[in-house]
Parts: structure tokens; sequence; C-alpha cells
């Protein structure tokens, strides 16, 4: 079993939530998706759609928040790269 504290597993778990982020981003944007939210419905007088948009908009800027501090950290505390690296012994 691996260890959670591997800094090299960190490094791709945080940088794939980054790669993932956009395209969550895209498809809960999407108009096919955002149609569910059209409807006459209002919450405090504003309408649903509108209340969606600014959620959704909140939540990936603060999941984006929440992902640079880990993931820059992660990038900082970088490994040897294979070119700095002592070459393999035969």
């Amino acid at each position: 079993m691996t260890d959670d504290r591997d800094p090299d597993l960190q490094r791709r778990r945080f940088s794939d939530a980054a790669m993932v982020l956009p395209f969550a981003g895209v498809f809960l944007l999407m108009p096919p998706f955002i149609q569910i939210f059209v409807t006459g419905s209002t919450v405090a007088g504003i309408p649903l759609i509108v209340i969606y948009l600014f959620a959704v908009w909140f939540a990936l800027i603060l999941i984006a928040w929440r992902l640079a501090g880990p993931l820059r950290h992660a990038m900082q505390t970088d490994p040897q790269s294979a070119s700095e690296a002592a070459p393999p012994e035969a």
C-alpha cells in the first residue's frame, strides 16, 4: 500500500484535480445541463437559473482557490527531474 504522504502522489492528485476542474465547469455550464434549472421558480425573487449560475461560478472559484495552495506547495517540493537524476547503473 502506498503512503499518502508521497510527494509525487500528492502532486499528481492535485495536478489531476486542477486539470479536471475546467472540464467540470464547462459541463456544469453547458446549455443541456443548464436547461434543468430554467423554470419559472424563484428564490427570494431571484430566478433559479441565476442562483444556479452564480453558485457554480462561486464553487469553481472556491475549489480552484483550495487547490492552488497545496498544488503550489507540491510543485515547489518537486523531486529531482529525470534529467538531473543520476544515470542508472548497468
